[in-house]
C-alpha cells in the first residue's frame, strides 16, 4: 500500500464554516438519555441526501438496511465486489439514510454495490446487538449473495468504525473469512476513553465534549468493562488483520484512537495507511459534497481500496 499524500495545511472556508455550525448547534448540549429521540431526528436532517440518478436503492428487511446499486451502462459495475458500510453516531443515533451522501459517493466512485446497515441501536438495544446485526450481516452477504469474503470491503465512520474493527476481531475469533480490507473514518475505537485526546481537544473539537462520549459509551457498553476488546478493539488483539485505511483529524477528541490503533496495527503486521487531517470536525467525509476535504479524503480512499 502506498503512502497517502499530505493533509492540506489548513482547513477550507467551508470546513471552518460547518465546524462552527456544529460547535452551536451539537456541541453545547447537555445530552441525557431522555435527548436521544431529538438527537436522532436532528441527525437525519442534517445529513439528508438523495438518491443520485445512476444509483438504484433497494432497500432490505432482514438484515435491516439499503443496497446502493450501481447503474451505468457506460461503465458497468465491477462484478463480484460490494462494500459493507456501518454507520456511525456513538450506536445511539444514525441509520443508513444519515449517511447517504457518503454511501453514495462510495458506491459510484467504487463503482460497486454499497450495503449500509441498520443495526439496532443503544439504550434500547445495548452491546453486543449491533455486534451481532454487524456479524449476521457479513453471513448474508457470504451465503446469500455468494459474495468471496475477499473481494467484499468494509468501511465505517466514528461507532461505525469502531464496530467494524469488533466484527474483524469477532470474525478472527471464529476463523470465519475476512474482507479484503477496512476503510475506517475516525473510528472509535476506544469507549474506554484512554487517549490523551480526550483532553487535550476539548476545545478544538468542532462535535462533542467528553460527557457527551461518555453518555454514549455507557449506553452501549451497559454492564460490559469499557476494555473489552469487542466494545474497544484498540485494546484487542489485532494480528491477522486486513489492510486498513484510516483517515483521522488532528482536533478530534477521538484523534488518539485512531493514531494508536494505526501504531498497534503497525506492530502487529497489519498493512496501515493513516492520514492525519487538520482542523476537521470528526467523521468529516459525511460532508462529501459540501467540504472539499470530504471529496479528496473519500477520492483517495477509494483509489486505495481499488488496488486491494
Amino acid at each position: 500500500m502506498k503512502p497517502v499524500s499530505p493533509a492540506p495545511a489548513l482547513p477550507s472556508l467551508q470546513a471552518r464554516l460547518i465546524a462552527r455550525g456544529l460547535r452551536r448547534l451539537i456541541k453545547p448540549r447537555r445530552l441525557q438519555p431522555a435527548d436521544i429521540p431529538m438527537l436522532r431526528s436532528l441527525t437525519l436532517a442534517l445529513t439528508r441526501a438523495g438518491i443520485p440518478r445512476n444509483l438504484r436503492l433497494e432497500r432490505i428487511n432482514s438484515p435491516r438496511g439499503e443496497w446502493l446499486w450501481p447503474e451505468n451502462p457506460r461503465q458497468p459495475a465491477r462484478r463480484g465486489r460490494a462494500l459493507l458500510y456501518l454507520h456511525g453516531g456513538g450506536y445511539i443515533c444514525g441509520a443508513p439514510r444519515s449517511h447517504r451522501a457518503l454511501t453514495t459517493r462510495l458506491a459510484q466512485t467504487l463503482n460497486i454495490p454499497v450495503f449500509a446497515l441498520d443495526y439496532r441501536l443503544a439504550p434500547e438495544h445495548p452491546f453486543p446487538a449491533a455486534l451481532d446485526d454487524a456479524e449476521a450481516a457479513w453471513q448474508w452477504l457470504l451465503h446469500r449473495h455468494a459474495l468471496r469474503a475477499d473481494r467484499i470491503y468494509l468501511a465505517g465512520d466514528s461507532a461505525g468504525g469502531g464496530l467494524a474493527l469488533a466484527l474483524l476481531l469477532r470474525l478472527k475469533q471464529k476463523a470465519l473469512p475476512m474482507p479484503a480490507a477496512a476503510a475506517l473514518f475516525s473510528p472509535w475505537a476506544d469507549l474506554a476513553m484512554s487517549g490523551a485526546s480526550y483532553r487535550e481537544n476539548i476545545q478544538h473539537c468542532a462535535w462533542f465534549m467528553p460527557a457527551q462520549v461518555r453518555l454514549a459509551a455507557r449506553l452501549y457498553a451497559g454492564a460490559m468493562a469499557m476494555s473489552d476488546p469487542f466494545l474497544s478493539p484498540l485494546h484487542g488483539d489485532l494480528h491477522g488483520l486486513p489492510p486498513l485505511i484510516l483517515h483521522v483529524s488532528d482536533s478530534e477528541l477521538l484523534r488518539d484512537d485512531t493514531l494508536a490503533l494505526a501504531d498497534k496495527a503497525r506492530q502487529a503486521g497489519v498493512m496501515v495507511q493513516c492520514k492525519e487531517w487538520h482542523g476537521l470536525p470528526h467523521a468529516w467525509p459525511n460532508f462529501v459534497g459540501l467540504m472539499p476535504e470530504a471529496d479528496l479524503c473519500l477520492a483517495e480512499t477509494c483509489k486505495a481500496l481499488a488496488t486491494i
